[in-house]
């Protein structure tokens, strides 16, 4: 009975002993960022029937280029004059100087990664791509040139995808398609001729692409769903 007795008091002993451990361990810090997977689909919507005006046969849109940020950051501002970045990517699609711009950001803590993926090869295309976002940089802003066209490109700006401590689930985003005032081609297909000066980034809502009053229908969407 004695040792049978010992032997109940060293269990209670080492349950004790477990409870007291396990009461000392930790909880995760809430202050960790979280991370969320999203599939986008880049998909055109541009077409001879939708803008019969001008349409070029060629229609495509550029490589998609942009970046994961804070929300006291951005890619570009409409109303200012364009970086040489997005002056390239819009007249040209091409990424290096915004490539080098984004690595800039990404290098003060503002945006988390670049993202470069393919573009569209015609006006009704589709791609679909990857990102993993965290809660700290939970911004995404992208852009794609409108090709051809002398300075056109479509743009998503500052998207929130984690708010009230929610990510979102699954949101359809119509770009705002712009001007980046470094030529002055009016049509798709016009001559290369830079503006001098210059104008700031401008909304289009003229012709060949808009009714004088906004682009409708849009020549493309972006889809973000979490997976």
């Amino acid at each position: 009975m004695k040792n049978l007795r010992i032997l109940s008091l060293l269990l209670i002993g080492i349950l004790f002993s477990c409870s007291d451990d396990d009461d000392n361990v930790q909880p995760p810090g809430g202050n960790d960022p979280t991370t969320a997977t999203y599939k986008i689909t880049y998909q055109g919507t541009w077409s001879s029937s939708s803008h019969p005006t001008d349409y070029p046969s060629n229609s495509h849109f550029s490589g998609v280029i942009g970046m994961a940020h804070t929300a006291d950051t951005t890619l570009f501002k409409e109303n200012t004059l364009a970086t040489n970045g997005i002056k390239v990517m819009a007249e040209t699609g091409g990424k290096s100087p915004l490539t080098t711009e984004i690595n800039d950001i990404i290098s003060t803590g503002k945006a988390d990664f670049l993202i470069s993926e393919g573009g569209l090869s015609s006006g009704t295309g589709k791609i679909e791509f990857e990102i993993t976002v965290s809660s700290d940089h939970s911004y995404v802003s992208l852009v794609s040139m409108i090709a051809p066209s002398p300075d056109w490109f479509v743009a998503v700006e500052n998207l929130n995808l984690y708010a009230n401590n929610e990510w979102v689930d699954d949101v359809t985003i119509t770009p705002i398609h712009y001007d980046s005032g470094t030529d002055d081609g009016e049509t798709f297909t016009s001559p290369n001729a830079p503006s001098d000066p210059v104008v700031n980034i401008f909304e289009i809502t003229s012709a060949p692409l808009g009714n004088g009053t906004e682009v409708t229908p849009a020549v493309a969407t972006f889809r973000f769903q979490k997976i």
